[in-house]
């Protein structure tokens, strides 16, 4: 099983981290979705969702990120 770091982000970089995967890859994730379900609106929907979840989330969870992941963070 991964061993995963938790990160706590305040309100304000949970809202900043999101706004920017909505702004830079919304149509590939939508996309990526779609493929895998055959329903634009389907994906759409379960990315808004899961967007939703983690702005009401990330704030007082924080966020996992696995140790191979977590040079991709700034």
């Amino acid at each position: 099983m991964p061993r995963y770091e938790t990160f706590i982000m305040s309100e304000s970089a949970t809202h900043d981290a999101i706004e920017a995967v909505a702004r830079n890859s919304y149509g590939r994730l939508v996309a990526y979705i779609a493929s895998r379900t055959g329903d634009i609106a389907d994906a759409q929907d379960a990315l808004s969702e899961a967007l939703v979840a983690a702005l009401e989330n990330w704030p007082t969870n924080g966020v996992q990120i696995s140790p191979k992941h977590g040079c991709c963070m700034s």
